[in-house]
């Protein structure tokens, strides 16, 4: 990257890659009074792209030479003055991920720290001189003159880093293997941004201009920067390499309190929260494992004037006006992280520091969170870590952690739960106890891998790392609170500035596509195959043909497979058992679908979790469509210790519709309906995708599995009405559908009416109901059920001849009303929008061209469309929207609330004798005289 100065009028200039971005402040812009008064209080800067011609002396451009830039780090406003930073120093200390090529590691993914930054006015020149020449005496003045000079000391105190190859503000089982930068703003965790104030502007521009224009703006322009620790270190570990990654995020959640000694605020935030990462990679594999911590969540201050580490706390609030907010601070972990455990470390020395680890237990019991309290100090700790592990090693277990086997491509392990460590002004404490769980964590999963040992080298490599991290954090972490005013001044401007990029050309154009939306997109109709299977543990003996193609020469859109079974487990392990077997699967689903019909699949994702799988499958034509994949699981088998019940589930859009699938294995036994409920809400109060996407959030969900539903009638009873096809009396005493009829579980789901015998349980190999000792009643285990108001089922049966498990596989089919974006249409259209706007305005001049497009409004009147390039060959000859219902707002999506407005209504019904109504219809605008809650029966109460 290049800078250079415009003399008349002043901008900055930044050049990478051939691509030339003008920043430049302006004044009065505004179309009428109230976005005038606005910008004088949001100061504006104007940003276009110029050509090399323009970037000429001749022209008044000037390069500062003498600096070596690394990118931009986006736009400033100080004091009412615009500045624009830059990165002039960085250090290369991280490359979580990377391949082997002839015995050295060769990387792709990198991390660079910080070492320096300047800021540029675009106000006034009184500071170029001291970035024309290289010197102690400028560089003091950059630091102490300049209006930026504390952000310059901040930016460049080693604690800041950034990568151009991945998203680094979010944890390693996050990721995807490729990088696009697309992906990255849609899906990093913005608390842990620093500078992401000051490229909020940037983004938005950025999805305003064409694709051509973003592949070049997206090498140096835009930087996302964490503030931590980030360092990788190489293992020789003699037959083959391994890097140990150590990865601790600050979050800039709290602002400008990031780093006071206090409690929660009001919206659940807490000062001195960490992220806490370990990556191992070796040639083979791919480890990470995730901690947190962070100041006790409670409503708690110090006094002022005391020593610092002599300060008491003392509780502000009473623990019942508390709990909500305690409450919202572990939902937000939660969602993020799965299970949270807290790990309190306060040591009651004082009346008041066991005041607030008495309360911190109040609350959490409350809340349901499991708390360890540990009052060791940090040498007793490492003296003894076996005490320590002790008390964590359930909770380790159940967790487990990520393990990806890249030869396989398949994931071993999955991290499902966390935990959340809180001391009293203590950073070693915490630090002390991530680094034993870490090195425990990552010896309980190397135990159960073959041909991988750590070593005494490797551990030496672990622990030098801990205490680098420890150095760095409690560097930074005492640097804040020795001069809490000062760095709260700087938190403050940082956080607070505003700046408004004024781009009017590419606004003008987004303001015409906007118009024309109905022209590039259009509804259509996809057809979805679900299937779902419980293996019993076995491989399959016969064609399954009838099942995957029920309708003889048919072939869907897409296919979605779940597995339950695939595998018995054994429990307590570390993780999950033969995840290899999802290859295997993979493979013979594919033959079936690429063996019978001209249409060829392909698998676009997988995830296994221990016993149970899910796989999606996409014909080609429909393949590129189908973005933004992203897997999550949650265990509830044996307390959480065992992946044999759970769920596994994926988020993705199809162009613009947001599609979530779900398989899932619940708890078994005739009498267990309320553990079947509970694993329920288990998986959907803890299954997260990127941005806290819930399952509710989509606009189609089909959720499928052995949910192990029962029916409540005598075995002989059951039997004889099979024989007799009258599953009408069945269903009435089918678990399930009571339990959705009462509104407990699954509700605002559908089911399609059952014509087919139950699929469980049969003798294996035969078409015989149980004849074992414990002659088990014949039930609609397996089901699938579907939400959302674009989904149309079709089909619902079983394939009763494939026999070789104790349960009979189960189908539905489904059409799905998709909204889909002809990106080359809208391309196209902007190109031709692009081109009569500067057609019209190719003969006035500059301020004439600023004056049109500030006026707002249309500049073309008609499209001619023999001109655009036409639509795809998928989209149809005339398309008329037709309006659906959006899927149900929550926190995170509302869609009748503009802007982030939060919304929170209180209904003031006793949730004990009062439910749901289920006789209402899902659409809530739908005319109907059913009353919104109607009385619970004796027996549901």
């Amino acid at each position: 990257m290049r800078i250079f100065i415009g003399r008349n009028p002043r901008s900055i200039v930044l050049s990478s890659n051939g691509y030339n971005l003008s920043f430049r402040r302006i004044f009065g812009v505004s179309g009428n009074q109230q976005q005038q008064q606005q910008n004088i209080k949001t100061p504006v800067v104007a940003l276009k792209a110029i050509s090399d011609q323009e970037l000429t002396e001749e022209n008044g451009y000037i390069e500062i030479k003498n600096r070596i830039l690394n990118g931009l780090l986006g736009l400033i406003s100080v004091n009412g003055d615009l500045f624009v930073a830059v990165i002039t120093g960085v250090q290369k200390v991280g490359f979580p991920r990377w391949q082997q090529e002839d015995g050295h590691i060769s990387t792709t993914e990198n991390v660079y720290k910080v070492l320096d930054v300047d800021f540029h006015s675009l106000d006034t020149p009184i500071f170029d001189n001291l970035f024309q020449e290289i010197s102690e005496q400028n560089y003091e003045k950059l630091t102490n003159e300049h209006p930026c000079g504390a952000f310059k000391k901040l930016f460049s105190d080693g604690t800041f880093y950034f990568s151009r190859n991945f998203d680094i503000s979010n944890v390693l089982k996050s990721h995807v293997l490729a990088h696009s930068m697309d992906y990255t703003i849609d899906n990093q965790d913005k608390n842990f941004i620093w500078n992401s104030n000051l490229v909020t502007e940037l983004i938005n521009w950025r999805s305003r201009i064409p694709v051509e224009e973003k592949q070049c703006f997206d090498g140096e322009f835009l930087t996302f920067l964490m503030r931590g620790f980030y360092k990788t270190q190489v293992v020789d570990m003699v037959d083959s390499l391994a890097t140990i990654t150590l990865v601790s995020r600050i979050s800039a959640e709290s602002k400008q309190n990031a780093f006071d000694l206090n409690g929660i605020d009001e919206d659940g935030r807490v000062s001195n929260f960490i992220e806490t990462e370990i990556i191992v990679t070796t040639s083979n594999f791919i480890f990470s494992y995730t901690q947190v911590n962070g100041n006790v969540p409670l409503f708690w201050e110090t006094s002022e004037g005391q020593l610092l580490y002599g300060r008491k706390p003392k509780l502000t609030k009473s623990l019942e006006h508390t709990q909500a907010t305690f409450d919202r601070h572990f939902d937000n972990i939660a969602s993020k992280y799965g299970v949270v455990s807290a790990v309190n470390l306060i040591k009651p020395k004082s009346e008041s520091q066991e005041s607030l680890g008495n309360g911190y237990k109040t609350c959490a019991d409350s809340k349901g969170i499991k708390i360890t309290n540990v009052d060791y100090g940090s040498g007793l700790l490492t003296k003894t870590p076996h005490k320590l592990l002790y008390l964590l090693k359930q909770d380790i277990y159940e967790f487990g952690t990520v393990v990806y086997n890249r030869d396989k491509g398949v994931y071993i392990g999955k991290q499902t739960g966390v935990f959340r460590i809180s001391a009293f002004d203590s950073i070693e404490r915490p630090n002390t106890v991530e680094r034993l769980v870490s090195r425990e964590v990552l010896e309980l999963a190397t135990n159960e891998l073959s041909g991988l040992d750590i070593t005494t080298a490797f551990l030496k490599v672990h622990d030098r790392l801990w205490s680098e991290n420890y150095y760095w954090i409690e560097r930074t972490y005492s640097k804040n609170t020795r001069n809490p005013g000062k760095y709260k001044k700087i938190y403050i401007k940082l956080f607070s500035s505003k700046i408004k990029l004024y781009d009017p050309l590419h606004s003008t154009i987004a303001y015409h596509l906007r118009q024309r939306r109905s022209t590039y997109t259009f509804e259509r109709n996809i057809s979805i195959f679900a299937g779902t299977f419980n293996l019993s543990g076995k491989l399959p003996a016969e064609d399954l043909s009838s099942w995957i193609f029920p309708e003889a020469g048919r072939q869907e859109d897409m296919y979605v497979i779940g597995l339950e079974e695939v595998v018995e487990l054994t429990p307590g392990r570390m993780l999950t058992a033969d995840p290899y077997l999802k290859q295997h699967w993979e493979k013979i689903i594919l033959s079936h679908l690429n063996g019978s019909g001209e249409r060829k699949y392909g698998c676009p994702w997988s995830s296994q979790l221990g016993a149970i799988m899910l796989m999606i499958f996409v014909s080609e034509t429909q393949y590129p469509r189908v973005k933004h994949i992203e897997g999550d699981v949650k265990k509830t088998g044996f307390g959480g210790m065992t992946s044999n019940k759970g769920a596994v589930a994926v988020s993705f859009k199809y162009s613009a519709t947001r599609f979530c699938f779900l398989v899932s294995h619940l708890a078994a036994g005739l009498e267990n309906v309320e553990q079947r409920h509970n694993d329920y809400k288990t998986i959907v109060k803890n299954i997260r995708f990127p941005s806290s996407l819930r399952i509710r959030d989509h606009d189609a969900i089909i959720w499928m599995g052995d949910f192990n539903y029962r029916i409540l009638m005598p075995n002989e009873e059951v039997r004889r009405l099979i024989v007799e096809k009258k599953y009408g009396y069945l269903f009435e005493k089918d678990q399930l559908n009571q339990q959705m009829i009462a509104g407990e579980a699954f509700p605002y789901y559908n089911e399609m009416e059952i014509n087919f015998d139950p699929t469980y349980k049969f003798d294996p190999g035969t078409k015989i109901y149980d004849t074992s000792e414990k002659m088990r009643i014949p039930a609609w285990t397996d089901r699938i059920l579907s939400r959302g108001e674009v989904l149309k089922q079709l089909t619902y049966g079983c394939a009763p001849d494939i026999l070789f498990s104790d349960h009979r596989p189960v189908y539905a089919a489904f059409t799905a009303q998709v909204t889909v974006i002809d990106e080359q249409k809208k391309t196209a259209l902007s190109s031709y929008i692009y081109s009569k706007i500067a057609e019209k305005l190719a003969t006035i001049s500059e301020e004439e061209k600023i004056a049109v497009l500030n006026a707002g409004g249309p500049l073309i009147d008609g499209i001619d469309e023999e001109n655009v390039n036409t639509v795809s060959d998928d989209a149809p000859s005339s398309s008329k929207h037709k309006k659906v219902l959006k899927p149900p707002s929550s926190d995170l999506r509302r869609w009748w609330l503009g802007n982030g407005k939060q919304v929170k209504v209180v209904l003031d019904v006793n949730p004990k004798q009062y439910m749901v109504n289920p006789k209402r219809p899902a659409n809530p605008f739908m005319e109907n005289k059913e009353p919104l809650f109607v009385q619970k029966s004796n027996h549901h109460t």
